[in-house]
């Protein structure tokens, strides 16, 4: 019997293919976690939004609006002024599309509440929030409760 101190060149190829395969399906898997959590993360600012718009409405006693552009993929917060004409933009302009690389359509572009925090449009709406092949939906009753 001969000493055998290496690999033959088909053990090496059986195990560099064993190896290919695993990372493809590993790349695949983190891929599309990935692109999910951005779809969700999203959805999870555009309610957090929501109750901010809510609750401004509430706390200064005036409406105030969520407004959504689909465009520009950004999500903000407005507040009636409480003297004169206009509006206040509360807190933050996120931009949903730079910062989690999603694109948003909404069937409305602003979502509005009374002084008493309900819902002031007469129908309600649905936000979508993609990424690749990836999709949710987001949908606000007239009343102005949000479902995910």
């Amino acid at each position: 019997m001969r000493n055998r101190d290496g690999f033959t060149l088909i053990e090496i190829l059986i195990v560099i293919t064993i190896i290919g395969i695993a990372l493809g399906v590993a790349y695949n898997g983190v891929r599309s976690s990935s692109v999910k959590g951005g779809v969700r993360s999203a959805m999870d600012a555009v309610m957090t939004l929501h109750a901010v718009a809510k609750q401004s409405a509430i706390q200064r006693g005036r409406s105030a609006m969520l407004v959504v552009n689909s465009t520009t993929g950004r999500v903000w917060v407005i507040s009636r002024k409480a003297s004169g004409s206009g509006y206040d933009t509360v807190g933050n302009v996120e931009n949903l599309a730079g910062r989690f690389g999603v694109t948003l359509r909404s069937t409305r572009d602003t979502f509005t509440f009374t002084p008493r925090g309900l819902g002031n449009d007469a129908s309600g709406a649905t936000i979508i929030i993609a990424k690749q092949d990836f999709a949710d939906t987001i949908t606000v009753a007239a009343t102005g409760r949000i479902v995910r």
